[in-house]
């Protein structure tokens, strides 16, 4: 490809002279960087899903665990208890998800 703006055929000097080097998107070293980018990408993308996947699993034990103790308060008319049971278990069931998941995301 040649550059217009150039009129000694389109390889650009720097300031002594010299020509400078340009790395065109064809060369491999260009294929080389943009294979090495789209992987810490995709990998990006690998973390933070998992990282969006820990806060749910986290969050929502806790919400299916307090409606299970809502649901024996009912069954058994044991006013609050089933509540903070269902509270307390759901917190160490997403604590154990949360950290496996956390694991995962910093195994290489």
């Amino acid at each position: 490809m040649k550059n217009f703006r150039e009129p000694d055929g389109g390889e650009s000097k720097t300031e002594d002279g010299r020509p400078s080097r340009v790395v065109s998107i064809f060369s491999e070293n260009a294929t080389e960087s943009s294979k090495d980018t789209a992987e810490s990408s995709l990998e990006a993308f690998r973390q933070s899903g998992l990282a969006y996947s820990a806060a749910i699993a986290l969050a929502a034990s806790v919400v299916f665990m307090l409606i299970v103790g809502w649901g024996a308060d009912l069954l058994f008319e044991s006013s609050p208890w089933g509540i903070v049971i269902g509270i307390v278990l759901g917190a160490i069931i997403g604590f154990i998800q949360f950290f496996r998941i956390n694991a995962q995301i910093f195994r290489k």
